[in-house]
C-alpha cells in the first residue's frame, strides 16, 4: 500500500515494489527512519526467492578500498591488477545460487569516497576489474536526513540510478508479521489496544530511547526470557 500524499509505503506494499524492481534488475533504495524495519524487510525479501543467499554489507563500516580491493603487481603479466573484496560474490560462487541480494545497509551514511567508490559498482555493475554476476540483484538502504543520523548527501547521479521508496510503519502490516514470528502475546495485545505506541520516534526530542518494532521486539525476547 502507498500513501499517495506522502508518497510512502508500508512493509508489504515496500516488499511487492521491491521485488518487482529486482525482477527487472533494477538497483532500489529503501529510505527510512530508525528502527522501523528495513533490515528485515531485505531479509524477508530474499528469503523469498528459492536457492538464495543474501550479502549483507554494512557500508558505514567500509574504506574506498574494502569495494575496489587492493592493487598488486602480478609477475606474470608485468602489470598491477586488483584484488577484489571477498564479500562480493565471485562467478563460482554466484554460480551456487539462483538469485543473490547484494544489500548495502547505511548506505548515506558511508563517508562520500565510500559512496563514490560504490558509484560504478551501482551504475555499471563493476568496479576495477570486478564485475556483479548476472543473478546479483542490489538493494541498498538509509535513514533520512532529518532523522538526524550521521548520514551525507547522495551523489546526484548516484541516486538517479536507484528507484526510491521511503517506508512508513503500518499497524496492520506489523501485526501480520508479529504473528508470524511469534511476538509474545503480552506486547500484540498492548499495542492492539494502543497502536500508537508502536513507534513514537522524534528526531528533535532529547530522549535516548524510543518504541519502534525493532524495540518492541527486544521487550518480546525479554518477557519471554522472564517467563
Amino acid at each position: 500500500m502507498m500513501d499517495t500524499a506522502t508518497r510512502t509505503v508500508s512493509p508489504n506494499g515496500a516488499k511487492a515494489s521491491i521485488k518487482h524492481a529486482l525482477k527487472k534488475k533494477r538497483p532500489i533504495f529503501l529510505w527510512g527512519p530508525p528502527g522501523i524495519g528495513k533490515s528485515d524487510i531485505v531479509r524477508q525479501i530474499s528469503d523469498s526467492f528459492s536457492n538464495s543467499h543474501l550479502i549483507d554489507i554494512r557500508l558505514s563500516l567500509w574504506e574506498p578500498t574494502d569495494i575496489k580491493g587492493i592493487p598488486y603487481f602480478d609477475s606474470n603479466s608485468g602489470t598491477m591488477v586488483w584484488g577484489a573484496p571477498s564479500e562480493l560474490p565471485s562467478e563460482e560462487f554466484a554460480a551456487q545460487f539462483d538469485h543473490i541480494t547484494l544489500f548495502l545497509d547505511e548506505m548515506n551514511s558511508a563517508a562520500p569516497s565510500v559512496q563514490a567508490a560504490a558509484y560504478q559498482l551501482i551504475l555499471n555493475r563493476r568496479v576495477g576489474q570486478y564485475k556483479l554476476p548476472d543473478n546479483v540483484m542490489i538493494v541498498a538502504a538509509g535513514n533520512r536526513e532529518a532523522d538526524k543520523g550521521v548520514t551525507y548527501r547522495m551523489p546526484a547521479p548516484l541516486a538517479n540510478r536507484f528507484i526510491h521508496l521511503e517506508l512508513a510503519v503500518n499497524f496492520d502490516d506489523w501485526f501480520q508479521w508479529s504473528i508470524n514470528n511469534n511476538i509474545h502475546k503480552d506486547v500484540v495485545g498492548f499495542l492492539t489496544f494502543s497502536k500508537k505506541d508502536l513507534y513514537d520516534f522524534d528526531p528533535k526530542s532529547p530522549s535516548r530511547s524510543f518504541a519502534t518494532p525493532r524495540s518492541w521486539s527486544f521487550v518480546s525476547e525479554l518477557l519471554r526470557r522472564i517467563g
